[in-house]
């Protein structure tokens, strides 16, 4: 696939086939992740693939932490972030809303609710970070984060990245048996996109340009 065709098609999937994703094709999409930029070329990600009884485990372990603490879903962040920001989440709702409504959720209930289980995907990737990296490495394991939804997107997979589900990071740890040292930085679901899911058929927008820019001359 052209690579600015696979940028600008690229979009979230949160509906998945039951079909496993082949061993071979997630080796590629994280080898395609490696070769993303970091400072220094310090390279501070390391991935988990989390599929079968793990992934399943997983699940129980981040579903049974949220029975007990009950940490509300809030994408505002309590109302202090600038207001900009606050309303073009309210404009995404605004537009999935109909797509959501099709399975009888609500639009926290299906976003929170399909976090916890990571969209049914067959596969899932942790990108992790060493805790004694400092926070602007963050950084590379974003890009490396988009390497591997690009490089998944161009071979037919869908992904979602999954963040929510971090609430709940010290049960994650305990799921995975990851050590103290080892940071959960961000979840991508990835799997087959089921073409008939109705929230699959929506498609968030962007801002202008002129929206999002500075000029300095």
């Amino acid at each position: 696939m052209d690579a600015l065709v696979c940028l600008r098609e690229r979009k979230t999937c949160r509906g998945f086939l039951p079909r496993p994703v082949p061993a071979d094709v997630l080796n590629v999409i994280l080898t395609d992740a490696l070769w993303a930029p970091s400072a220094s070329n310090q390279q501070p990600w390391h991935f988990h693939i989390i599929e079968g009884r793990a992934l399943q485990h997983l699940v129980e372990c981040v579903r049974q932490a949220h029975r007990e603490e009950r940490r509300g879903y809030d994408p505002s962040k309590g109302k202090t972030i600038p207001p900009q920001y606050v309303e073009r989440t309210k404009q995404l709702f605004r537009g999935i809303r109909p797509f959501i409504a099709q399975l009888g959720d609500g639009n926290a209930a299906f976003i929170e609710s399909g976090s916890f289980r990571f969209y049914d995907a067959p596969a899932v990737v942790l990108l992790t970070m060493h805790a004694h990296m400092p926070p602007v490495r963050y950084m590379d394991i974003g890009m490396a984060a988009q390497n591997l939804m690009l490089s998944a997107h161009a071979r037919g997979l869908g992904t979602c990245a999954v963040a929510l589900t971090l609430m709940y990071a010290d049960a994650v740890k305990a799921a995975l048996s990851l050590p103290d040292d080892i940071l959960p930085a961000l979840f991508i679901a990835v799997g087959y996109p089921d073409p008939v899911f109705p929230v699959n058929q929506f498609r968030s927008g962007r801002e202008t340009l002129e929206n999002c820019l500075t000029r300095h001359a």
